[in-house]
């Protein structure tokens, strides 16, 4: 008679370990991006800010009583309010970062770590991507142990395509959020991770991490989170050869999100772009008329103009694109970061190579080149390079865009959230309408 196995005694789990951030900035002076960013009474004010929070924040609490003079408070609200008009959102934040000067032990981590991060966002909303960082690094010294603050830090570097200093504090936001149980966060991480290898154009990589996201996001029940990991995961396969897969995670995505979600309007976009890459723009003209009306955030309206315009190309309404040529291109002047300023031009030059007109088609694909090389974008690299060949041997007939291929399943989905096998690109005429309806119905935010 065989003797039972014992039972083997459980392993201990290895320790988590939280990564220090990546403080160091490369700067002249600490807040030198906020300085040169905002050459005015402003700046000065918001230097003197993130400089309080800095000294605050390294303070040890029971030190923090001595730290700023009597009557720091007194001269700091006088000159917010001579310089700050009382309609700029900025300013009520800049009146409660000043309170650290007349009352420092009282103020709790969390109250300075939210005024932080609303400056943060305030500034990647005005297009100032030092000053959006430079405050995310201070919401994240003033609250340590929080999972969130580290992440945003690590969105806006991966923004910014410093992907050293996004990886570290993803990586960070990682163990802080395993370590305190905030599953929220733990899902956006590895799905931030996931987008900044896709935006390095590492696929694999880039799904592992989405797949990741998926998982725990449907494990603990977060459902946006969830939402825009099937978001991402279908870009990543509307670049490859599996047309039906792609689109599969397009309506998953669509039915996770629902007609009333913010991000629907970049979500219909993508789709958009996705049937104009397989020539069907009769469905994608429309959807971007429709988006367009609701991509408020610079970087976002300007893909999408760069989409319409292809769009327009590809249907033949030559006047159309040269005046979202034109738009497009003031809004790429005034970027200081060339976020997705690649990805835009790559959209001029495809339909400029639409139209035949190869002196912007050579003038786009050009600046696409040396911007995606400045930033690491591996993919729009390729892209533009291949867009330049063509460029001097234009005339050639474009290859036949690559047939759908098996359907593989979607990984990570629950067979609830899919189509039936039938979903393929014959049916987009449905899917179409129904973002189109969907977009009309939405008020513009």
């Amino acid at each position: 008679m065989s003797q039972p196995h014992p039972k083997k005694a459980r392993g201990r789990s290895r320790p988590w370990i939280v990564p220090p951030g990546l403080l160091v900035q490369g700067e002249p002076f600490e807040g030198f991006g906020v300085l040169d960013e905002n050459r005015d009474e402003l700046g000065l004010l918001l230097w003197q800010s993130l400089r309080d929070v800095e000294v605050w924040a390294m303070a040890p609490a029971h030190q923090r009583n001595d730290l700023f003079s009597t009557g720091a408070l007194r001269q700091r609200m006088e000159r917010i309010h001579e310089e700050v008009a009382p309609g700029t959102p900025v300013r009520p934040v800049l009146e409660g970062l000043a309170n650290l000067l007349d009352r420092p032990s009282r103020v709790t981590p969390l109250e300075v770590c939210d005024l932080c991060e609303e400056l943060s966002r305030w500034a990647s909303d005005a297009g100032l991507p030092r000053t959006a960082l430079a405050f995310s690094v201070r919401a994240a010294m003033a609250a340590p142990d929080e999972a969130a603050p580290a992440y945003l830090v690590g969105l806006i570097s991966r923004r910014a395509a410093d992907y050293r200093r996004a990886e570290v504090w993803f990586r960070r936001a990682l163990a802080i959020a395993r370590h305190t149980g905030d599953w929220r966060v733990y899902s956006l991480a590895h799905a931030g991770l996931g987008q900044m290898h896709m935006q390095r154009g590492d696929g694999p990589r880039a799904r592992s991490r989405l797949l990741r996201a998926l998982r725990a996001a449907r494990r603990h029940g977060i459902w946006s989170v969830r939402s825009t990991a099937l978001h991402d995961l279908f870009c990543i396969h509307a670049t490859g050869t599996d047309a039906r897969l792609a689109e599969q995670y397009a309506r998953a995505a669509f039915r996770s999100y629902g007609r009333q979600h913010p991000r629907l309007p970049v979500l219909a976009h993508d789709i958009a772009r996705f049937w104009m890459m397989h020539g069907y723009h009769a469905l994608a003209l429309p959807t971007f008329q429709a988006v367009l009306p609701h991509l408020v955030r610079p970087v976002e309206r300007m893909l999408g103009l760069s989409s319409l315009a292809q769009s327009a190309a590809g249907a033949g309404d030559a006047e159309l694109f040269a005046r979202t040529w034109n738009e497009v291109w003031r809004m790429i002047d005034e970027r200081d970061d060339g976020e997705c300023v690649a990805e835009a031009l790559i959209n001029l030059a495809q339909g400029a190579e639409l139209l035949g007109q190869v002196v912007r088609l050579d003038m786009a694909a050009s600046y696409a080149l040396t911007v995606a090389t400045r930033r690491g974008e591996a993919q729009e690299k390729v892209v533009a390079e291949a867009l330049l060949r063509r460029s001097r041997d234009f005339g050639k007939e474009p290859a036949e865009p690559p047939p759908p291929g098996e359907d593989e399943g979607v990984e990570g989905v629950e067979g609830d959230e899919l189509e039936d096998d039938e979903s393929t690109l014959v049916g987009s005429d449905l899917l179409a309408e129904e973002l189109v309806e969907a977009l009309t119905e939405v008020p513009v935010r």
